[in-house]
């Protein structure tokens, strides 16, 4: 069975060192997008932010997810991750409005628009969910406020959250501690939770790799 393209694209994107980080977008403040990153002369096609839609309601914060959850899988693989970062706010301001994990999912299933060309795999909308619950995770971990902090906190679903808790509170850890993107070795990680990066494929390795990037960028988004 062929592998869905976004996670092939996401796979291919483990093999691109991270690039110098730039300044990240602005958050997503209630119904305002953020402002186009600043041009560069290599910079793959991306996304105007100022044509998302609506951050305000949890359908408009789906619209927003749902294009740039395709267009981050497809830059990723440039190794550019600016798109990554709209997702990223655009889940920051889901959070804060206290917009579950689950009423964000229901609102994916519904949305009309196909930015993909075509309906996602299941792979791909189960990737899109890690994401999102990654970024969730983090945040909840920070103590970032949010207008339901109990609730949007406890959305993560079970499983993502057994998979990746820990995980994710030690990269904070780590992160809190000085290391960076770039100085964080996955299978520094993997070794402190126990677990040996051999044992891994290929692709559990790259979703892992991706998974600490958006860490990282929930961080810098955050900040």
């Amino acid at each position: 069975m062929p592998r869905p393209l976004l996670l092939y694209l996401c796979c291919t994107a483990a093999a691109f060192g991270p690039r110098p980080q730039r300044r990240p977008p602005p958050l997503l403040k209630s119904s305002q997008n953020p402002v186009p990153p600043e041009d560069r002369p290599d910079r793959p096609p991306g996304i105007d932010p100022t044509q998302l839609p609506d951050a305000s309601t949890a359908a408009g914060v789906a619209q927003i997810l749902e294009v740039t959850f395709v267009n981050a899988c497809m830059q990723l693989a440039t190794g550019y991750v600016d798109t990554l970062k709209l997702f990223i706010a655009a889940a920051l301001t889901a959070y804060e409005r206290g917009f579950t994990v689950n009423a964000l999912s229901l609102e994916l299933a519904q949305c009309p628009q196909q930015t993909a060309g075509r309906p996602l795999m299941q792979e791909e909308v189960e990737l899109r969910s890690v994401w999102l619950s990654l970024v969730y995770l983090t945040l909840a971990n920070v103590r970032h406020e949010s207008e339901a902090s109990e609730s949007v906190g406890a959305s993560v679903p079970a499983e993502i959250r057994s998979q990746f808790q820990t995980f994710v509170y030690d990269v904070v850890n780590a992160a809190q501690g000085g290391y960076t993107l770039e100085s964080l070795k996955l299978e520094d990680m993997l070794r402190r939770q126990g677990t040996d990066s051999e044992s891994l494929g290929a692709v559990e390795k790259a979703i892992l790799g991706q998974s600490m990037r958006v860490v990282f960028l929930t961080l810098t988004v955050r900040d």
